[in-house]
């Protein structure tokens, strides 16, 4: 499976090194470790499928002429061949108790944030991002999206490029970096008093639950960078387990 399937996955994770001191410096080391991450994750799937791969089924089959030399997972096998069984086997297994085990990790994950503390930077307030620009989130939100409803009910879009770029440079320039092509539009919130919120206690989830799962990049001065490296490893780990699970599904199903 070739690394470049998810290569666009990687814009969005931080290394598990614990240098915060530089946002460039996080994403230089994760695309120097997460070929390897990836690889192990390829691997221990391959083990699990494995180990209810048929022995030489073939020794007994009654099809004939059948010119499937490599018995590799995606090869195309016919509907009674015994590798064809182990193919379903593997949707089933994958799509089941596998995907059941990879949301406990996830869960374990996120309740590790709780450890953690927001240190009140602020920079989750003076500068959101979005795909969407406002109007689009107006419609998302009519058309009952929540997370768009929670977004507009904090955020305001900044005037200009310069005023989102002022509020945080480091995070716009590497934010610009990673987006490349694509446009992005920078939000704030006008509800912060200094680095606090005036309306705290009425905040919605977004707020609360921020940063809403590990593999979001976050600006250098966040406390939860500290979440993050402590549970990258394993993050990009289940990440890449999702994607190779995907995979699969588009090869098999």
């Amino acid at each position: 499976m070739a690394i470049c399937v998810i290569i666009r996955i990687m814009d969005n994770f931080f290394s598990t090194q614990q240098n915060t001191n530089s946002l460039n410096s996080q994403y230089g080391n994760l695309k120097n470790n997460y070929e390897k991450i990836f690889i192990e994750a390829a691997e221990s799937i391959r083990k699990e499928l494995d180990t209810f791969k048929p022995e030489n089924p073939c020794n007994n089959c009654s099809i004939k002429d059948c010119k499937i030399e490599k018995k590799d997972i995606f090869a195309p096998f016919p509907a009674n061949c015994k590798y064809r069984d182990w193919q379903m086997q593997t949707l089933t297994f994958l799509a089941g108790d596998y995907r059941q085990k990879l949301k406990m990790i996830y869960k374990n994950i996120m309740d590790r944030k709780s450890n953690y503390t927001c240190n009140n930077c602020a920079s989750c307030c003076k500068l959101a991002v979005s795909e969407y620009s406002y109007e689009q989130l107006k419609q998302r939100a009519n058309k009952g999206d929540k997370f768009s409803k929670d977004f507009i009910s904090v955020f305001v879009p900044y005037k200009t490029e310069e005023d989102a770029k002022a509020a945080n440079p480091e995070y716009f320039e590497l934010l610009n970096k990673l987006v490349e092509d694509d446009k992005i539009y920078y939000y704030y919130c006008p509800k912060l008093k200094g680095n606090l919120c005036s309306d705290y206690e009425n905040r919605p989830s977004i707020c609360k639950d921020f940063p809403h799962n590990p593999l979001k990049l976050l600006p250098s001065a966040c406390s939860y960078n500290e979440w993050k490296n402590d549970v990258a490893h394993d993050a990009m780990l289940l990440k890449a387990k999702v994607d190779i699970i995907d995979f699969y599904k588009g090869k098999l199903g």
